[in-house]
């Protein structure tokens, strides 16, 4: 049947078919397939187009229409910018429109807002395609404001005067290559709005970081180049990171001062701090436990948690202060493996529930059953490098960052301290982008290629002490974040994530360690035709070839484990 027909069939019986029964009504049959067929028959109606009619769900619309919409513009009718037939209330006229979606504006701002941005947004495509034979006037009367102030251009058809096929032809053929145009003037301006939305992007996390160092500076405490730069990004791929080494190094310190910074204090109740017990055998003093008489106690962890999911914009920091003087897996290995069950929800992160059912009794389940660790919370353990401490477990390690804390700089230049106020960040700054690797696609040509080429080499040395697709996908987020950032060097970065994610995990005695860290070693230094003496005296020729290393930091920390593997017979990351 022609289109015309179709078209005058609809008008001539809706009114008097809305007054019969919806379900197997011809009309429906007409408006969702037969017009439907009939446009997609046209040539220029390629496969990127989705032609899609409707004369309600369930029950009968007001106001049916047929709409045309480009794939990689919106598959739906509740958004977007599409063209779209749309028949009057009374059936007297039938509008041939460039309209927008509104159901998602309606429903998140609600109607009077969604009016106001579809104007606004109708204003701005005039102004740029503004195409002569187009009406773009109010004189709309279609009986659903939403279409009519959605409209963007459109052309009139009277009841007794629908045109011919050839014309409705030709006008929805001006109307398609309009709507290309569209599709390609926005397609400029969103890669040219991203460029500059990542530039400004990059630029403001510098900044932040930069005030962040003037901050700690100013509180009197002085760290190596980049160390704020490394503690960023290692938060930023995961929110659990470790600071080791001797006490008095700043380890604790860094942690609240970092957390000031960005506006969470003691105060606000966004950064707390807790010292392990060595006593510390499970983890009812984090999470609670259910007394004798069946009653729940929450831990101070489930207490912070909660607070840091009713404030989801703001981020909150948990500070286990020298956490290995218990056994770690012991009174963590809960929280960790939580961690490690995050996935998107809805614009947001979310992971397992927290506590087990059996842990809370009826009244506290109502307040504490639904809890979970939320992506605005941030763990950091503070440990001391030496014989009075618990090791740690490959668990822990392959789940963290290690920035170690051993070089203290003394000085203080008291001219040089000028008071820095804190800014109050939102979480955005911190939150992870990725969780698996494939959200990493667009950067798998260059950096994700890059980082794993390294990682490969490096994992045939380590035989015993191999690490897996955790290390793997958490260094490749580590890298892709400088990269995107501009805060280091890619081999810089490389460096640091060797020292932090690989080195800690290596200990033991046997002769296969010292020739593990000498072929270590060479992938380090970047010079892979060193020769080294298995038996005796190597860690100072590594000492000697240091500063040429490629990795300069990981090559220093693999001369000092090999020093004492060649003076005590056992080596480790940890002193």
């Amino acid at each position: 049947m022609p289109l015309k027909q179709l078209f005058e069939e609809v008008m001539n019986n809706y009114i008097v078919a809305k007054t019969l029964q919806f379900k197997g009504n011809r009309m429906g049959e007409i408006l969702r397939n037969e017009i439907p067929n009939a446009i997609q028959k046209f040539s220029f109606i390629g496969g990127d187009f989705i032609v899609k009619g409707s004369c309600g769900q369930g029950k009968w619309a007001e106001v049916p229409w047929v709409a045309i919409m480009h794939k990689s513009v919106t598959k739906t009718t509740m958004e977007g910018v599409y063209i779209v037939y749309l028949f009057s209330s009374d059936m007297k006229r039938l509008y041939l429109t460039l309209n927008q979606g509104c159901t998602k504006l309606k429903d998140e701002y609600g109607k009077a807002t969604a009016i106001e941005k579809m104007i606004s947004i109708a204003a701005s495509i005039r102004d740029k395609l503004n195409p002569k034979s187009w009406k773009t006037d109010d004189n709309i009367s279609i009986g659903n404001e939403l279409y009519e102030k959605g409209m963007i251009f459109y052309k009139l058809y009277e009841k007794d005067n629908i045109p011919s096929d050839e014309v409705l032809k030709s006008d929805l053929n001006d109307l398609i290559n309009i709507y290309i145009d569209y599709i390609l003037s926005t397609r400029n301006s969103k890669e040219e709005s991203m460029q500059k939305e990542d530039m400004e992007n990059t630029y403001k996390i510098k900044e932040e970081i930069t005030n962040i160092k003037n901050y700690i500076r100013s509180r009197g405490f002085l760290y190596d180049d980049n160390l704020i730069e490394n503690y960023y990004l290692s938060l930023k791929t995961k929110p659990f990171l470790i600071l080791a080494g001797i006490s008095g190094t700043g380890k604790s310190k860094l942690a609240r001062l970092f957390a000031e910074a960005i506006g969470a204090t003691a105060g606000n109740s966004r950064f707390k701090l807790v010292p392990v017990r060595p006593d510390w055998s499970d983890s009812t003093d984090l999470l609670g436990y259910k007394d004798l008489n069946g009653r729940f106690h929450p831990g101070v962890l489930t207490t912070f948690v909660k607070n840091a999911m009713e404030n989801p914009q703001k981020p909150y920091f948990f500070v286990l202060d020298e956490m290995n003087l218990a056994r770690v897996e012991y009174y963590f290995s809960d929280v960790l493996s939580i961690i490690e069950s995050r996935n998107k929800g809805n614009k947001t992160i979310v992971t397992d529930r927290l506590l087990n059912r059996e842990l809370l009794d009826n009244d506290s389940f109502s307040k504490y059953g639904d809890i979970y660790i939320p992506d605005n919370l941030y763990f950091i353990g503070t440990v001391n490098m030496d014989e009075t401490t618990f090791p740690f477990s490959k668990k822990v390690l392959d789940r963290a960052n290690v920035i170690e804390l051993s070089d203290v700089d003394l000085d203080y230049a008291f001219e040089d301290v000028e008071e820095v106020s804190p800014k109050t960040l939102n979480n955005d700054f911190l939150r992870s982008d990725f969780l698996t690797l494939k959200d990493c696609a667009e950067y798998k040509d260059d950096i994700v290629y890059k980082t794993i080429s390294i990682l490969k080499e490096i994992n045939n040395v380590l035989g015993y002490y191999r690490f897996g697709y955790r290390v793997r996908d958490e260094i490749c987020f580590y890298t892709i974040y400088n990269s995107i950032y501009g805060l280091m060097d890619f081999d810089e970065a490389i460096d640091y994530e060797i020292l932090q994610k690989i080195l800690p995990r290596i200990n033991g005695s046997s002769i296969s360690i010292k020739k593990l860290l000498i072929e270590l070693f060479k992938i380090c230094s970047g010079n892979l035709e060193n020769r080294f003496d298995y038996d005796s005296g190597v860690s100072e020729k590594m000492f000697e070839e240091i500063f040429n290393a490629k990795y300069r930091k990981s090559c220093e920390k693999i001369a000092f484990m090999t020093r004492r593997y060649e003076e005590d017979g056992f080596t480790s990351y940890w002193l």
